[in-house]
């Protein structure tokens, strides 16, 4: 968040869109509403506050509060200073209106309880997080002097356990085993507020989606729904454009009484041929543009065409989900939040999923529903990244009401239904929707979806276990999806002989696996930003045994509250038994990349080895970060890239050659939906001076059938006369030559990295190009591979720019090898210079 004033919006019909500033200020709860709520209170003394935002955030941006990022300054913080009521108020200058014009105050979202006043008396009330009001104030505006709006804000009572008892809302801000409790539990205006003039006429709540029996053809159906605020009946028709193609649909007249609404629904519409919504790395992410005008009113809306299907018959029992008539092997990551004091608005969401994107992940599980911004689901949209929807479950738990529940559930669906980037909604994280799949909380959101949302998706009852219907849904066993877990790391080879590597519901099978993690140790330059000076040093076992030290304070414990499950303590042995006992802060950090990236490619290359077998899906737990910490992430909380970053965009490309260090099975996987013909797969050894091993060296042509695996050839049952430490390097490559895969893997004894002659590595002059600059690295060793490079883009006072898009880091270069480094970073970024800067494991 950049600002502490929101742009107050006046769309007014026939003229150009204009705006002014709108300060909003926030205090705890004190005098009358009416006073507040009337122009020219003293508020001098209140603090600035961010809309959207939270409560406590406000007071962080204000210096009112220590950086609770930092150390263990959140946990010191008064909680009882804000979990209770607080103010909001804003004023706006004197404004007229034409006859027939109406002005509307909008709120699209308020944790948790919201009083609404404006100018001295009280027009609505807000419950649940989601819920949006939108109110007439033509008749309270003052037209000659200062208007005021003031919002009294109740938080979620902290005196049960929000998991259980307070759903609406975002559960999760009560701490989990991964972020901690935040003060005021994230109460706030958390969505936008805009003031909107209207003609006598408005159109809310768009609904487009298409009926498709396969994908040569679709039928459009368009509904809104059209309110009538004037005194006096208004007759018209309801008109759909949709671009491009230029289809117009138009309704019959229709009229509306005074003061009331109607949901008008146009005639379907027949398209031939339609341009198709794809995930990342299957094809074009094509939106459609529909514009709906009644009268003078008018509304667009995007949205996107595909079909969505899902079968648990084919695989034997793992759900497979279709998209398209494509199985497509679900590959991506769980977020919590994206970021625990709900800091991240707008545009911060495209360089989250922009990252998403370039890891070839095609889908986000909203863990929770803990994201409700609309910009979320608009970037997922652009980018292809599916979406897993939850509700606000975790486990069994309870909620505060069924009304408030069912009010927020509809409030969702009907915010966020015409993105086609939402693919399934989730009753519960771990637990079927009031612990009954037949009871009133699970027929109350099943009964939502049908009614404002027409099935259109896929519906999950739990995240873990249960039958999925693209129809509905049937609560069954559990071997469609394979459980959760395990959130630790453990050997590669386990992740391809182990489909029991879980922990809850997970069944004989890889299947389709809604969370499986482990911990992800940062780099320095992130650790010393978030944890003070005497942590600098190697982690030890003994050192993460507490329940309250600063390790503890980001998630570095073996407390089960305190991120316990991502087991830090064999985390950090299996760093120094496979890598050498760690010396120092950076030797550790340096050693945990190495491990974070080959575990991370094993855990994704595990089920593209099973795929279409008895594997059909993975979502890491998690794939982004949203407080300072070392455990389940893949960019951190700075959004550096970690080893694990790299490891994933390698295992998830959508033609992708890999090798199964169990069998030793060299195979390629192929996501597309087309066959791959005439293609050389390759593989070459190298030993730890970097020189090739020609009695290792395999080549082979084959083809690979659409949306398949191929066995290739086995490497390395073998390894007489290799040394410690060695390399295996796949290429893939097309039949005009062109480079479509290429895989390194570190094998034997990685200690022998340790005694590896020094790396000489050499940078090129940089190239800028459209989207930033691209480096060749070089290895100048005569001795030595240069291994584990890793590469980030620096200042001139050596400080990192980001965020960035790397292609590759941590690679390995044998003698004389070279590789182009290409940084995709925002000009206005590189103003205080910029240089690459490139550190082998062996330097």
């Amino acid at each position: 968040m950049k600002s502490t004033v929101l742009l107050l919006i006046f769309h007014v019909i026939g003229s150009s869109l204009y705006g002014q500033q709108l300060h909003w200020k926030i205090s705890p709860q004190q005098s009358l509403p009416s006073l507040i709520a009337t122009a020219g209170f003293p508020d001098k003394d209140w603090v600035p506050a961010v809309v959207p935002g939270t409560v406590f955030y406000s007071y962080v941006k204000a210096g009112k509060e220590k950086d609770p990022d930092y150390g263990d300054n959140i946990y010191t913080v008064d909680k009882e200073k804000y979990n209770r009521p607080f103010w909001y108020r804003a004023e706006f200058p004197a404004m007229t209106v034409k006859n027939n014009q109406r002005v509307w105050l909008k709120f699209n979202g308020i944790n948790k309880y919201a009083d609404i006043w404006f100018n001295g008396k009280q027009i609505g009330y807000l419950h649940g997080h989601i819920q949006r009001g939108i109110y007439d104030i033509t008749d309270l505006l003052n037209t000659k002097g200062a208007n005021a709006i003031a919002v009294l804000v109740s938080p979620p009572r902290s005196d049960h356990d929000l998991a259980n008892r307070e759903s609406p809302t975002y559960i999760c801000s009560g701490s989990w085993d991964w972020m901690p409790a935040v003060p005021g539990l994230n109460s706030g205006i958390t969505d936008t507020v805009a003031l909107t003039v209207t003609g006598p006429v408005s159109i809310s709540d768009p609904w487009i989606r298409a009926d498709m029996p396969d994908t040569t053809a679709a039928t459009i159906r368009v509904s809104a729904q059209v309110i009538n605020s004037s005194p006096v009946t208004v007759t018209g028709k309801l008109k759909a454009v949709i671009s491009p193609g230029n289809i117009i649909i138009s309704s019959d007249e229709v009229r509306l009484a005074p003061g009331s609404s109607q949901e008008i629904s146009l005639q379907p519409q027949h398209m031939q041929y339609p341009h198709l919504w794809w995930p990342n790395g299957y094809g074009q992410q094509f939106l459609y543009n529909c514009k709906l005008s009644f009268e003078t009113a008018r509304i667009s809306q995007s949205f996107g065409i595909r079909k969505i299907s899902a079968d648990t018959t084919s695989l034997n029992g793992p759900m497979r989900v279709y998209v398209n008539q494509v199985p497509v092997l679900l590959k991506g990551g769980n977020w919590g939040m994206s970021d625990y004091m709900l800091k991240a608005r707008g545009k911060d969401y495209e360089t989250r999923i922009r990252l998403h994107q370039a890891m070839n992940f095609n889908m986000i599980r909203n863990w929770t529903g803990e994201v409700t911004d609309n910009a979320f689901y608009e970037y997922c949209d652009q980018y292809g990244i599916m979406v897993w929807d939850d509700f606000w479950l975790n486990n069994m738990g309870g909620i505060d009401s069924l009304p408030m529940f069912k009010d927020n559930v509809i409030e969702k669906l009907k915010k966020f239904r015409d993105h086609p980037s939402i693919v399934i909604w989730c009753g519960a994280n771990e637990g079927v929707p009031g612990g009954n799949p037949d009871g009133d909380l699970s027929n109350a959101i099943t009964t939502a979806i049908h009614t404002y949302d027409g099935d259109y998706r896929l519906y999950l009852p739990r995240s873990n276990a249960g039958v999925a219907n693209p129809n509905f849904s049937i609560y069954g066993g559990s071997r469609n999806l394979s459980g959760s877990g395990i959130w630790a790391n453990t050997d590669p080879k386990t992740y391809f002989t182990d489909p029991h590597n879980g922990y809850l519901f997970s069944a004989n099978s890889w299947g389709m696996r809604s969370e499986l993690g482990m911990a992800t140790f940062v780099n320095p330059e992130s650790f010393k930003k978030f944890m003070p000076p005497n942590c600098w040093v190697a982690p030890t076992p003994d050192s993460v045994k507490s329940k309250d030290n600063m390790w503890a304070r980001h998630f570095f414990s073996t407390d089960g509250a305190m991120g316990g499950g991502a087991d830090p303590v064999k985390y950090i042995n299996d760093i120094n038994r496979s890598y050498g006992q760690a010396v120092s802060l950076e030797d550790f950090c340096k050693k945990a990349q190495l491990l974070n990236l080959e575990t991370m490619k094993a855990m994704f290359e595990a089920w593209n080895d099973h795929m279409w077998q008895d594997a059909s899906g993975m979502l890491i737990w998690m794939s982004q970060s949203a407080y300072p910490s070392m455990i389940w992430q893949t960019y951190d909380y700075y959004y550096d890239l970690t080893g694990a970053y790299f490891g994933a965009r390698s295992a998830c490309e959508p033609v992708h050659i890999q090798w199964n260090p169990a069998s030793g099975m060299v195979k390629v996987i192929n996501n597309k939906n087309y066959s791959l013909h005439h293609l050389t797969a390759s593989a070459t050894v190298y030993n730890a001076d970097g020189k090739a091993v020609s009695q290792y060296e395999k080549k082979t042509t084959l083809q690979v059938n659409a949306s398949s695996v191929k066995d290739v050839f086995t490497m390395l049952t073998d390894t007489a006369g290799l040394s410690d430490v060695y390399f295996l390097r796949l290429k893939l490559y097309a039949a005009n030559g062109q480079l479509l895969s290429e895989n390194t893997y570190l094998a034997g004894k990685y200690t022998s990295l340790n005694t590896l002659p020094a790396a000489e590595i050499s940078i090129s002059a940089p190239l800028k190009t459209s989207k930033g600059v691209i480096y060749t690295v070089s290895n100048r060793s005569t001795r030595s591979v240069a291994a584990g490079i890793r590469v980030q883009l620096l200042d001139n006072k050596g400080k990192q720019i980001l965020p960035v898009l790397i292609n590759d880091s941590y690679f390995t270069l044998m003698q004389g090898e070279k590789k182009q480094v290409e940084i995709e970073v925002a000009s206005d970024q590189l103003k205080n210079g910029y240089r690459l800067d490139a550190k082998a494991y062996n330097e």
